[in-house]
């Protein structure tokens, strides 16, 4: 059989299909094995109610496109779902999520009476938000969790910006929330008065197979970098020609030498276009000075800084299926609430502790913001550049005492850690002896998996504009190499006791083509037997499997490159980096000793074969000895896979699975398959479970209820008719019974 059949369908790089689907892979190189078994999902977004990715830069009536160029992660979730019970064989079964803001999003989209009044969701970047409010995409990861009565896994859809939603693993159909909005909502929403208001949470809950917990967290901090990101758009939208042409004058003389937090800026862009528009009628004024600059931000540093009534506030969450959910207010050994300065993206647990980190995931104005003045590139970059925030280049880790979480009491302190590098995602054993804590940790070390690649970004090896084919990809361009590591922690008194933190080039010298063993530039997911398992907990964690990305000079821009140029904890150097990616390192699977930290076996795949999410699946029975180490390799890792030409030519890639057996992975993918109708972008996290079975479907929020309480706090009596109009309308009707 050739290596690519006739029929292999071949699209757009960030091409990613909103089309249902349920079709039998074809295997069309090796053997599917006979002993593969149970259900892999994985979370995916595929654009919005008005686009599927890559975004079109211009509408079908040739008018600006404001979704264009935004990140390809910021749309609706998809799950695939691959069954592999069926012995030689692998079926692929996908389902669109649903929210109840899909809906107001899919009834509001281009071409309907509501887009026309205005009333209609925007993109923002990494963002989808209007006056309605912010969608829930829940397009990032997937939790499997099992309460006392339940005979088979359960599974949560997540994301960082929204409500867990509980979906069928056999229908893929969403079923309910996991909790009614004045379980979440913080004072900021009501405030607002948004239909659909902003709860920021984490990605990553957590379930204890052992106690039969569900650990999540809300929290409020900058989340008025939305709202900002609106009044931007508006006040922009009125700038008139004259104002441009005066801000440069404005940039080089005011703004470069005041760096500004993001509320200032908008006072300062605001009071500058109010002086120019001055100026315009009496030409006598002079330009804005760096004096009157200083003057204005010195008189909005002494107001009130609480933008919204906004606090501080973090909450952990605790869910054992009922209606009920037990939450905590965490606060610091001094009794002050704790601060979340960038994002939650992920929680863990030990038998004894509970592990939140403020993870290297950034949540700031730049990544809200992409175009927001059409035809002015230079400004848009300008405006990105102004309010651009590097990542913290260190983690705050934050550690509570399960024993404390008791109804008696109302706060809990969360002690904290700080670790010396930046870390996105991590991974803790269950068994915690004597109170010393094992996490292990992938540190993106000048990588930020909120940005993306702009169209009007160039590339930092030769200036070159970015490739059109590229344009809204993720993780873009790493300025260091990755490292992974392990710490050891003593819980009882929260110190570290000890870090081991590994990285490798991959190579000798400096020359990247010649790679001799595993590398880590690019650290992305990871994956190892019984992660996230409803049935059992990690107890002990002897292998991790790891994605690397590589060093794809198409996504390093020079935005990037200048932004983490000076990173404090840099081990290569600038220049060597830039060289490095210009000769290009591909895509690395591999797999580490976690008692030696040594990296034991690896793959590298061919330049341009992009592996997007790894899946462990255990056989379907054990060929080898169970100890806890042997039976840590035995199974297979199932990859999803974007695959073009090896010398970047062309914009025509396959969708392709891919499966390794995870004892031998140097022997390369044992089998591979592929569909037509399979047309993923960017697949992210996964979860693998031993059977599909209808949900119990035991616990159900009332949606209509839910929202007709948020729509009741409304004071502005108008607004309430309308979003009760709207709402009727557009997304009750889908949860009634005759409806």
């Amino acid at each position: 059989m050739p290596l690519y059949p006739n029929n292999m369908k071949k699209t757009a790089f960030t091409h990613a299909s909103r089309k249902e689907i349920d079709v039998e892979l074809t295997c069309f190189e090796g053997q599917v094995p006979d002993d593969l078994c149970g259900f892999v999902f994985i979370n995916s977004p595929v654009g919005t109610v008005n686009f599927e990715t890559p975004i079109p830069r211009e509408l079908p009536d040739g008018g600006h496109n404001q979704e264009f160029g935004q990140q390809i992660f910021n749309g609706d979730g998809m799950i695939l779902r691959f069954d592999c019970d069926t012995v030689g064989k692998i079926r692929l079964k996908t389902g669109l999520l649903r929210t109840p803001c899909y809906y107001a999003d899919y009834n509001s989209r281009i071409g309907t009476k509501y887009y026309d009044e205005g009333i209609h969701f925007k993109s923002h970047g990494l963002s989808r938000i209007s006056s309605l409010g912010s969608r829930n995409q829940v397009n990032t990861s997937i939790n499997a969790f099992r309460f006392e009565n339940d005979q088979n896994a359960r599974l949560t859809a997540n994301f960082d910006a929204g409500r867990p939603f509980e979906f069928d693993p056999v229908t893929l159909k969403l079923i309910t929330p996991i909790g009614y909005n004045n379980q979440w909502r913080v004072e900021f929403s009501n405030k607002l008065e948004q239909v659909f208001g902003l709860v920021q949470s984490t990605a990553h809950p957590s379930f204890d197979a052992e106690t039969q917990e569900f650990f999540t967290v809300c929290f409020q901090k900058s989340a008025e970098n939305l709202i900002l990101g609106k009044k931007f758009e508006e006040k922009l939208s009125e700038i008139k020609e004259f104002v441009i042409d005066k801000f440069h004058n404005f940039y080089e003389n005011v703004v470069k030498e005041i760096k500004v937090a993001e509320n200032a800026f908008f006072n300062l862009l605001d009071d500058f276009v109010g002086h120019v528009e001055k100026q315009n009628d009496d030409p006598k004024i002079p330009d804005y000075s760096k004096e009157q600059a200083k003057a204005m931000l010195l008189k909005n540093n002494n107001e009130k800084k609480d933008w919204f009534g906004m606090q501080n506030v973090v909450r952990l969450m605790r869910w054992k299926g009922g209606d009920e959910i037990d939450s905590w207010n965490l606060i610091d050994e001094k009794g002050d609430n704790i601060v979340i300065y960038q994002t939650m993206h992920q929680t863990s647990f030990s038998k004894d502790y509970i592990i939140l980190v403020d993870t290297s995931v950034k949540f700031s104005l730049d990544i809200i913001e992409n175009r927001l003045i059409p035809h002015q590139d230079w400004l848009n970059n300008l405006f990105r550049w102004i309010t651009s925030k590097a990542l913290d280049p260190t983690t705050p880790l934050y550690i509570v005492k399960r024993a404390d979480l008791t109804k008696e009491h109302k706060n809990v302190i969360a002690r904290k850690i700080i670790l010396d590098i930046e870390t996105v995602h991590f991974s803790v054993e269950y068994d915690n002896p004597n109170d010393v804590i094992t996490m292990y940790a992938a540190h993106n070390s000048a990588l930020c998996a909120a940005e993306w690649v702009r169209h009007y970004d160039t590339l930092a090896i030769n200036n070159e504009p970015a490739h059109e084919n590229t344009v809204g990809l993720m993780i873009c361009g790493e300025m260091d190499i990755s490292r992974v590591g392990k710490w050891k922690i003593d819980g009882k008194t929260s110190t570290l006791i000890s870090e081991n933190k590994v990285f490798e080039k991959g190579f000798d010298g400096n020359n990247a083509k010649n790679l001799t063993k595993a590398h880590t530039w690019a650290v992305g997911l990871c994956t190892y037997r019984d992660i996230l398992s409803s049935r059992k907990n990690t107890h002990q964690i002897p292998y991790i499997f790891w994605q690397f990305y590589g060093l794809d000079y198409r996504v390093l821009t020079n935005f990037i490159k200048d932004l983490y140029s000076n990173y404090q904890n840099r081990i290569i150097p600038v220049d060597d980096l830039l060289d490095y990616n210009k000769q290009g390192i591909p895509f690395c699977i591999s797999r580490q000793n976690t008692n030696s930290m040594e990296f034991e076996d690896w793959y590298f795949f061919k330049m341009n074969e992009n592996l997007r999410s790894l899946q462990f699946v255990p056989r379907k029975t054990n060929k080898i000895d169970k100890s806890i180490a042997k039976e840590a390799l035995d199974g297979y890792i199932l990859c999803t896979m974007v695959n073009g030409n090896e010398d970047f030519s062309g914009n025509e890639y396959s969708r392709e699975v891919w499966i390794f057996d995870a004892a031998e992975l140097k022997k390369g993918p044992i089998c591979k398959l592929h569909h037509p109708d399979m047309q993923f972008s960017f697949t992210i996290h996964s979860v693998w479970i031993d059977s599909c079975e209808p949900s119990p479907n035991n616990y159900q929020v009332d949606i209509v209820l839910d929202y007709l309480e948020v729509l009741e706090n409304f004071e502005d009596k108008d607004k309430k008719d309308e979003m009760m109009k709207f709402m009727a309308e557009t997304v009750f009707p889908n949860y009634q019974k005759n409806g």
